[in-house]
């Protein structure tokens, strides 16, 4: 029997695909959420229990946060779908989680991803902090591959 990992994966090693664009790394991915709506059911004759039936999937928008540099790429593809729509202009996306070595331990698919909302960093002249730029992306579908 292979020895099986069971203790937990650091949450610093991953990397972020997104078709066409080179963007070398971002410092933070959340939103790898999905959730099917929960609706209750009274059956006439049954007074003590409600039933509960699943509805319809749906999926957290995925924050995306870079130190700012130089690439424009993720502002590019917020303008193209700002004015030419989503349709067309979709992309896929994977969130690699790896083990300490680098090797890949899980892959979530991310389909039909575009971006919604694009935040320009926020500037301080106090602060010695890298500026830091974010990204909300909207889509229709989460996949875990292992």
């Amino acid at each position: 029997m292979a020895n099986v990992r069971t203790d937990p994966l650091p949450r610093f090693k991953f990397v972020v695909e997104i078709e066409g664009i080179r963007r070398a790394g971002f410092q933070t991915c959340s939103g790898l959420e999905e959730e099917t709506e929960t609706r209750e059911y009274r059956e006439g004759g049954d007074q003590s229990t409600v039933r509960k039936l699943a509805g319809l999937n749906s999926y957290s928008p995925i924050v995306l946060e870079w130190g700012s540099a130089f690439d424009q790429e993720i502002w590019l593809w917020r303008q193209l779908v700002k004015r030419m729509g989503a349709q067309g202009n979709r992309r896929p996306i994977s969130v690699v989680q790896q083990d300490e070595s680098g090797r890949e331990v899980k892959r979530w698919q991310i389909f039909d991803a575009w971006p919604s909302k694009y935040t320009a960093p926020e500037f301080d002249a106090t602060s010695s902090e890298n500026a830091v730029e974010s990204v909300e992306i909207q889509h229709e579908g989460l996949y875990l591959i292992m």
